[in-house]
């Protein structure tokens, strides 16, 4: 007789990150450390302009695989596996972020649909949950279709790949849409997916502090522009530290029960793009800056936008507070 598949995947409570999720995570930040490495190379406007997209691009991986996970991954060997592959695939974009657009564009788009196809495998994988059919159906399709997108973008230089390359990132953009009307049938875990987002938020502050480090070893010579670069730094990051978990509590619980949670939580995670663009632009300012002479009109107006958006998504999380308490809770 054959065993009848389970209807959702269960919430077990008070879960937690896994130690595999958190290599995963240091693993994905090195690959942005190699971007925002190359960004304070090139503090120009064109060099934000693509430093934003190429980050875009690849936080959309991290926050697909853990949407994926928070929903349905269970520590089990072949999903260890695949994401074994995922991580391969994050070096190779890692490797190929530095010139995404140029020499190593090939790394870099490669690297992207790789992660997708893996990404819409894993989906694949979880089709005896009967009651998440919708939401597979829908990443999958979304995945398979950025997959050939980011492949085409490689095969096809100049404007076909900015084309294929533009439409792929503005379907990863509109993804929380795409997939709204599933979301409260299939909840993410409301502990553990905000606890993954103050993970993610916690290193890239970590990479904040690491620039005040790069800042100060900047030349032969610690000079008066890299100690006044490395304070600014590292006094932004604390406050950044602060503003998220003790004012706005970005890592509170997300219940999901009805649509206006759903808006909610959309507007929470919306709200996180401009919070990380701008915590990873300021690190990178923050080593672009310590040069002497570096700090010009345009140099200092680049580094304020930084902070804009990091306001501005401190700003989207403050509204996208939930008022619900928590089960249990008094």
């Amino acid at each position: 007789m054959s065993k009848v598949p389970a209807h959702l995947p269960p919430h077990a409570h008070g879960r937690k990150a896994t130690w595999f999720e958190l290599f995963f995570d240091l693993v994905f930040v090195v690959a942005v450390a190699q971007l925002s490495g190359a960004y304070a190379h090139h503090y120009t406007l064109g060099g934000a302009v693509q430093f934003a997209l190429a980050f875009l691009a690849m936080w959309w991986c991290w926050l697909g695989h853990t949407f994926y996970g928070t929903r349905f991954d269970q520590d089990l060997p072949r999903q260890r596996l695949l994401g074994f592959a995922q991580i391969s695939a994050v070096c190779l974009i890692g490797y190929g972020v530095t010139a995404p657009l140029t020499e190593r564009a090939w790394a870099f788009g490669i690297g992207l649909a790789a992660f997708k196809l893996l990404l819409a495998g894993a989906y694949q994988t979880e089709r005896r949950w009967l009651g998440a059919a919708g939401l597979i159906r829908a990443y999958s399709t979304l995945y398979a279709v950025q997959a050939a997108l980011w492949l085409a973008g490689v095969a096809w230089p100049g404007s076909e790949r900015w084309a294929c390359w533009s439409l792929a990132l503005g379907l990863d953009l509109l993804s929380p849409w795409l997939v709204a009307r599933h979301t409260a049938e299939v909840p993410p875990h409301p502990e553990h997916l905000p606890e993954r987002f103050g993970l993610f938020t916690i290193i890239l502050l970590g990479e904040g502090m690491a620039s005040v480090v790069h800042a100060l070893d900047h030349g032969e010579h610690l000079h008066l522009s890299s100690v006044i670069a490395a304070g600014l730094g590292g006094l932004l990051s604390f406050a950044l530290w602060r503003a998220y978990f003790d004012r706005v509590r970005g890592h509170g619980e997300r219940h999901i029960a009805d649509a206006a949670a759903g808006r909610r939580m959309r507007l929470w995670a919306y709200g996180h793009v401009p919070l990380y663009l701008g915590i990873a632009s300021l690190a990178a300012g923050t080593v672009a800056l310590s040069s002497p002479d570096a700090l010009t009109l345009r140099s200092a107006a680049i580094y304020g936008a930084g902070l804009l958006l990091a306001v501005l998504g401190l700003g989207l999380l403050g509204r996208a507070k939930t008022t619900q308490s928590a089960p249990g809770d008094g």
